[in-house]
């Protein structure tokens, strides 16, 4: 059975709905709009319907119709790309467009060694990237908006797969003249009397009222902050402590008042960073410039991290000494 319509017809259909007229998807696809205009008619006549509104001044919309196609055409489409990069990867090098998408508070630690590392390991890779909170990377995800994304687990869809990449416990930053500064560990019960500074995005503030098994109605909550920067200034006011996972080389705020991380004893409380992405449909792999980024990241995202931790520890070795 001959097909009722050829790729071209389905790019130049797609570049209409996308920009709203058929003068601008001639412009996008750097074509004639004469052209664009007899596509539609003859994908219209070969599959014997309507899909396109088309009025003077007006632009263009779909129709019922041409809405299900369009969804269709976009997986045809995409299907098609794919297995033209297949091709020409051939030659060992990846190619194509792919959107990162970080957990705020973890972007400085993911992005530079992506942009940096993996970029350079891929040139032909046109990376970028989003910085938002676990809800929204969820929702891109899904959406296809974003390739592939670095949160905490923490609420996934079904839709989304996904697997650690590190595993961090957590410990408490407080004042470096706090009275528990010099602990080798603290407990919960360590902090009844501490008053708490709280990351308040969500999945860092769930992971901190879990370690505290605590609700956000508890009265030793001072601050919500939506910043590390902030939550960490704040502390070295002494204006509270924070229950923390993130690394940091420095042992000082901001504005240079010195902090200590001391750990917090408690069960079942480490957290894990997780590499997500869109589970491909059936019998099908994901590109392979998302699964390279899976792999580049699960055999370098842990040591990154410990040598942040190191750094730290140097610091603070040549400040003692």
């Amino acid at each position: 059975m001959a097909l009722p319509f050829t790729l071209r017809q389905l790019e130049i259909f797609d570049a209409v709905i996308r920009t709203g007229s058929l003068s601008a998807a001639a412009r996008d696809l750097h074509t004639a709009q004469s052209s664009v205009s007899s596509a539609v008619d003859e994908l219209e006549k070969q599959v014997g319907q309507r899909l396109l509104v088309r009025r003077k001044a007006q632009g263009a919309w779909p129709t019922a119709a041409g809405r299900q196609l369009h969804r269709e055409a976009g997986i045809v489409l995409h299907t098609a790309q794919e297995a033209g990069r297949i091709l020409q990867e051939r030659d060992g090098q990846l190619r194509g467009p792919l959107t990162i998408g970080v957990y705020q508070t973890l972007a400085p630690y993911v992005l530079p060694l992506l942009l940096g590392d993996f970029a350079a390991q891929h040139p032909l890779v046109e990376l970028s990237f989003v910085e938002v909170q676990h809800a929204e990377l969820m929702a891109g995800l899904t959406s296809g908006a974003i390739d592939v994304g670095f949160t905490y687990l923490h609420e996934v869809p079904p839709e989304v797969d996904h697997q650690p990449i590190l595993e961090r416990p957590p410990y408490v930053l407080m004042p470096a003249d706090h009275p528990l500064a010099d602990r080798p560990s603290v407990t919960l019960g360590d902090l009844t009397a501490e008053k708490i500074i709280l990351l308040g995005d969500a999945p860092s503030k769930a992971n901190t009222l879990r370690d505290l098994d605590t609700t956000e109605d508890d009265e030793r909550i001072a601050w919500v902050t939506s910043s590390l920067p902030l939550t960490r200034a704040l502390v070295g006011k002494g204006l509270g402590v924070a229950i923390l996972v993130q690394p940091d080389a420095s042992p000082w705020t901001v504005d240079g008042l010195p902090v200590v991380e001391v750990p917090l004893h408690v069960d079942d409380g480490n957290v894990f960073v997780h590499i997500a992405w869109l589970k491909p449909q059936a019998r099908r792999r994901p590109p392979r410039r998302i699964t390279e980024m899976v792999a580049f990241a699960e055999a370098n995202f842990a040591p990154h991290i410990a040598r942040i931790d190191e750094g730290r520890r140097l610091l603070k070795a040549a400040d003692i000494a």
